[in-house]
C-alpha cells in the first residue's frame, strides 16, 4: 500500500471514528519505514541528543518505538479527506519524529528537568513546556521551525495521554496517542476492530526486536501510580483503564 503524499492536518480523536474507513493495511518492515522518514532523523539531530541527555536508555528505545510505530500507522491514517486541510507527508514526519523523540521529557531524573520550574506540573504539561523551549532555542532562530510547527508539537506531547472520545486532534498529535498507547499497554490491548486497521501485529513485533521493551511496561506502572499518588489532578488520572491495561500487560 503506497503512502500518500498528504494526509488530513486534523483527524477524529476517537480511535473508531478515526480507522471507521481504513483499510487494512499491508507488513511494512523496519527498513521500509527507515525510508520513508528520508533526512528527517538527520535535520533533527540536536532533539534526539537533548532526549538522550535527558531520558532514560528505557524511555528512549519508547520513544523510538513510538516514531516507527507513527510511521507505520501512516499507511491507513486519513488523506485527502473533501473540506479537510493537508499537511504533506514530510511535514507530518518531521513533527511526529519530534513529538515522540520529546514527549516523555517530563518524566525525567535529570537534573534540568526536575530543576525546571514547571516540574509540580502533571509529566505531560511539564515535558511539553521543556520540549516548547527546546523547540525554540534550538530551531526558531534559523526558521527551521514556525511557530505553528512548534506549537503542534508541544501541544501533542501536552495531551498525549489524553483521551478524547470527539473532536478533532491534530494529526501528529493523535499519531503519537495512538503509538503510545499501543507500545504502552501492548497490541493486543488495543481497541478492538481498531488496531488490525493501524498496524499489523508483526511489525510491532519487529519494532520491539529493535528497540527492546525491557521492563518498561513495569517501571511505567509504578511511575504512574507515583504520580497518581502524589498528583491526583494529573492528567492520567483521566484515563482510569490506563493504570490497570498495563498492570494486567505485566502479569
Amino acid at each position: 500500500m503506497p503512502v500518500p503524499d498528504t494526509f488530513d492536518a486534523f483527524v477524529p480523536s476517537n480511535f473508531a471514528d478515526l480507522f471507521a474507513t481504513a483499510e487494512i493495511p499491508p507488513y511494512i518492515g523496519l527498513t521500509e519505514l527507515r525510508e520513508l522518514e528520508r533526512n528527517v532523523v538527520n535535520k533533527f539531530q540536536p532533539s534526539y541528543l537533548h532526549a538522550q541527555k535527558l531520558c532514560s536508555k528505557m524511555i528512549l528505545n519508547h520513544s523510538l518505538r513510538c516514531y516507527y510505530l507513527a510511521l507505520a500507522i501512516l499507511q491507513s491514517f486519513p488523506s485527502k479527506t473533501p473540506s479537510i486541510p493537508q499537511i504533506s507527508r514530510d511535514e507530518l514526519i518531521g513533527r511526529v519524529y519530534l513529538a515522540c523523540i520529546l514527549h516523555d521529557l517530563g518524566l525525567s531524573s535529570h537534573e534540568e528537568a526536575i530543576a525546571h520550574p514547571t516540574r509540580d506540573m502533571t509529566f505531560e504539561i511539564h515535558g511539553g513546556i521543556l520540549a516548547y523551549e527546546h523547540l525554540r532555542a534550538e530551531y526558531a532562530p534559523d526558521l527551521h521551525l514556525n511557530n505553528s510547527q512548534i506549537a503542534d508539537v508541544a501541544q501533542s506531547i501536552m495531551l498525549h495521554t489524553v483521551s478524547f472520545q470527539t473532536g478533532l486532534s491534530s494529526a501528529a498529535g493523535m499519531l503519537l496517542y495512538v503509538s503510545a498507547f499501543i507500545d504502552v499497554v501492548g497490541y493486543d490491548a488495543a481497541p478492538p476492530n481498531t488496531k488490525e486497521r493501524a498496524i499489523t501485529h508483526d511489525t510491532v513485533r519487529e519494532i520491539e526486536k529493535a528497540f527492546p521493551l525491557d521492563d518498561m511496561t513495569l517501571r511505567f506502572g509504578g511511575q504512574i501510580q507515583e504520580m497518581l499518588d502524589a498528583k491526583p489532578n494529573c492528567l492520567v488520572s483521566h484515563s482510569p483503564n490506563l493504570l490497570k491495561l498495563i498492570s494486567e500487560r505485566t502479569m
